[in-house]
């Protein structure tokens, strides 16, 4: 499903230079006498000059992390440098400031479901992402959160969400009712390596007995906590580095509710260019849950979003191992394109590899593998659009289609998957 783009103008406003005062006149082989920031309308220019530690009149500035940086923020569709005489230019191509958009989820959960929502990465120009989406169909959905990099002038990162889902669950067989909140926080961010904490409620309804503890109805609060390396080129289109995320998780006593759980998390994800154009994708993600625990809070694998190949609802447990090996070929590499007088980009790879899943704790180990091949469209805001063909031993009908969004080793981290 490719998104279509509409939104209002933006304000204008120009970014002052930076330049070295009272410096003798003196050749910058590698450095530079001044700093200047181009194409800036709606984010504030100290955002961008707090990504930037490269600075005048030092001889060996850091203009690729800074890069690296400013592409994290997710607020530019390009952000480009070049000299202008002895001055380091900063050019930026703004996303749009809000952007209406059409929502869809094919999940292997619960069917097709389609809605439409608003969605902002630069809210009020400080790289304040803010969402609202819907969903109808088989699940009735509404979700916001809002995230930052930054809180104010500190390095540190932070998330709100809150939703309210309907739902028919395949895999597990019942009718859910559920209302979810959190509050996440990480940091520092302008480091490789951060901690991370998160606080989380979730009010789970079923329409039958043997998916709550108690009865039909459980309140759960959970406290998660552990590390996070990130050394990712470009979080929305990475080609290169590696992000690495090991947490512990405690649900239920002695916070409350009838849960008594814990969880071990740890996902690494590798990206390995191999030249110009080629490059493998390699991730394991590791879930382990033990004590006492409800029926909703098992995995459901199988599926575009978690095990390409697999049939849906493959496996139902309460811990999963999944391992990914995505060859990637650049068709057409990302590049800012303007639709609508907005900027946006767009790029094409076409990939293959292998998922292998496997599943356990309510049922002995279960392990396959299923095989894929297809093309990704990478855009803003979903990240990447997946078509792919895929085969199996397990899915015993031949080849078949799916479909997903966003990165598969990010959306095999969504509940509802």
């Amino acid at each position: 499903m490719f998104v279509h783009f509409l939104l209002l103008a933006l304000r204008a406003a120009a970014g002052s230079p930076d330049s070295c005062q009272n410096e003798p006149e003196r050749s910058f082989p590698k450095g530079f006498a001044a700093l200047r920031l181009e194409g800036l309308r709606a984010t504030r220019p100290e955002v961008v000059r707090s990504e930037i530690k490269s600075r005048p009149c030092t001889e060996f500035p850091v203009v690729d992390e800074d890069i690296r940086r400013l592409k994290a923020l997710g607020i530019f569709a390009s952000v480009e440098t070049r000299m202008a005489q002895d001055t380091l230019v900063f050019s930026f191509r703004e996303l749009p400031t809000f952007l209406p958009v059409p929502n869809g989820r094919l999940s292997d959960e619960e069917g097709l479901s389609l809605g439409a929502g608003l969605k902002s990465p630069n809210l009020l120009g400080r790289a304040i992402a803010g969402e609202f989406l819907f969903l109808v169909g088989n699940s009735l959905e509404y979700q916001a959160s809002i995230t930052a990099s930054r809180f104010g002038s500190l390095a540190l990162g932070w998330e709100a969400m809150a939703g309210r889902t309907e739902r028919w669950d395949d895999g597990r067989g019942y009718q859910e009712l559920s209302h979810a909140g959190f509050v996440r926080l990480w940091g520092p961010t302008d480091r490789f390596l951060r901690l991370l904490g998160e606080a989380k409620v979730v009010d789970v309804r079923s329409d039958r007995d043997g998916i709550c503890l108690s009865g039909r109805q459980d309140l759960i609060p959970s406290l998660r906590g552990g590390t996070v390396f990130d050394g990712r080129d470009d979080p929305s289109n990475t080609a290169s580095g590696i992000y690495q995320e090991l947490t512990l998780e405690k649900s239920g006593n002695p916070f409350g509710g009838p849960v008594d759980a814990w969880q071990v998390l740890s996902d690494t994800r590798l990206w390995v260019p191999l030249g110009a154009r080629w490059g493998v994708h390699l991730a394991n993600l590791f879930e382990n849950r033990e004590g006492r625990m409800d029926r909703w809070q098992t995995y459901v694998v199988g599926g575009a979003n978690s095990a390409r190949g697999l049939p849906g609802a493959w496996a139902v447990a309460p811990s999963e191992d999944l391992g990914t090996m995505e060859v990637r070929w650049t068709l057409m590499p990302v590049k800012p394109v303007l639709v609508v007088g907005q900027n946006l980009y767009v790029g094409l790879q076409a990939v293959g590899g292998v998922d292998v899943a496997s599943a356990w704790g309510e049922a002995p180990l279960e392990a396959q593998y299923g095989l894929f091949t297809g093309l990704d469209a990478i855009v803003p805001f979903v990240e990447r659009l997946r078509t792919n063909l895929t085969w199996s031993p397990a899915q015993g009908a031949g080849f078949a289609f799916s479909f997903g969004m966003f990165e598969k080793t990010q959306a095999q981290r969504f509940r509802v998957r």
